[in-house]
């Protein structure tokens, strides 16, 4: 299930999915501890998504690399 891009985000959260997912994954992949890779794809996601506060943010990325990694 994928969680839903926030309300006024102008799909600029849907749009970024791809690369928080991808730099996730690469830096897990390589190695790198898990916070040290979900705070690349936190910013990431802020960068597209300026306007989301950040506890949201960490939710909504939470869940998009939680489920990447179950797939």
């Amino acid at each position: 299930m994928t969680s839903i891009p926030p309300a006024g985000s102008g799909g600029e959260a849907a749009a970024c999915m791809p690369a928080v997912v991808r730099a996730y994954r690469e830096l897990r992949g390589k190695g790198q501890p898990d916070r040290f890779a979900f705070e690349a794809a936190l910013t990431i996601y802020l960068w597209h998504c300026p306007l989301v506060p950040t506890l949201e943010a960490s939710q909504i990325v939470a869940g998009w690399v939680r489920e990447s990694v179950t797939h």
